[in-house]
């Protein structure tokens, strides 16, 4: 394995600047509203790890815990991000709840944390929202990466759409899957006045797709997925 990742660091550090240059001429997006690539200030990338602590979110088929693949593409695509020159937010380095101190129940705490997340993407100036989920469904047939975006920002559709076909283009050619608009159970997209996605990597409930995103090589390769989506999104930055 350590080979194998030692060989990824090596492609990725080769190829990202031709990658960039390919999918941009592929995946431009036209726009009349501004677009990432306009912001008058450095973005600031928060990237958050769905759930953590006593939210272990989603259970994979077999027994694969949601939270930790969250925390791990997180990890690998801050490092990525911040290689580039991003700046970035983790919103959880570690297996923790970002709830406040005076949230007793779980319940309070699941809600506490939710909001503790959208407030610091809302007191981040020029700050972008990327949250790392992975899905589940009741037919183990589900699979592939899903991106959600939020309502209230013209960008987060924007990061959306390049999500979607950069990871479906360079990773699953079979997925058909198409961007959502997020709606009210997802709190924080819903409530989001700046650009804010979330990727759904794949789907726990498939056997195979399980597997994959357990793998430190494919998990590698959703984050260089995510971190090429987003210099895509901000090519044309002067």
């Amino acid at each position: 394995m350590k080979r194998k990742t030692s060989v990824f660091w090596i492609l990725f550090s080769c190829s990202a600047l031709c990658f960039v240059s390919l999918t941009g001429i592929f995946f431009r997006i036209q726009q009349t509203t501004p677009t990432l690539a306009e912001y008058s200030a450095e973005p600031v990338v928060i990237i958050d790890a769905g759930h953590g602590g006593m939210d272990g979110g989603a259970i994979g088929i077999d027994g694969q815990i949601e939270k930790e693949i969250n925390l791990s593409i997180a990890l690998k695509l801050n490092t990525m991000l911040q290689a580039y020159g991003f700046q970035t937010i983790l919103t959880r380095n570690s297996d923790v709840s970002i709830h406040s101190a005076d949230a007793k129940t779980v319940r309070q705490q699941k809600t506490s944390d939710l909001k503790n997340r959208l407030k610091l993407l809302e007191d981040t100036e020029s700050g972008i929202l990327i949250s790392i989920h992975q899905n589940q469904y009741s037919k183990s047939s589900a699979h592939g990466t899903q991106v959600f975006y939020g309502r209230n920002c013209a960008q987060s559709k924007e990061l959306a759409e390049m999500l979607q076909k950069t990871i479906t283009g360079y990773l699953q050619p079979d997925n058909t899957r198409e961007i959502k608009q997020a709606t009210k159970d997802i709190y924080i997209l819903y409530q989001a006045t700046k650009p804010a996605v979330m990727v759904e990597c794949g789907f726990l409930s498939n056997r195979e797709e399980a597997a994959r995103l357990t793998d430190e090589e494919y998990q590698d390769q959703i984050a260089f997925s995510i971190c090429m989506a987003l210099m895509n999104c901000l090519a044309d930055r002067s």
